[in-house]
């Protein structure tokens, strides 16, 4: 039998203990908009690598995800 399992490649930010006793941790609505900005992106970047969109489709999503959401990390997860 085959195994057809698949791993979740999806980038995760990470918070430190520094981090967060220095009161750097999100908020549940930061956690939230970057939760739904990652997983949007996550979309463009796979119709990227299907050849659905082009480069230049794609830098204007990021954008128009950044202004929507509002990302705690800005997109510096990549």
């Amino acid at each position: 039998m085959t195994d057809t399992r698949k791993e979740n490649n999806l980038s995760m930010p990470v918070i430190s203990p520094e981090e967060l006793d220095a009161g750097v941790a999100m908020t549940a609505e930061q956690f939230e908009r970057e939760m739904k900005y990652q997983t949007a992106l996550a979309v463009g970047r796979s119709m990227l690598k299907n050849g659905v969109i082009n480069e230049a489709d794609f830098l204007q999503i990021e954008a128009k995800l950044k202004e929507k959401f509002q990302p705690f990390f800005g997109g510096f997860l990549v």
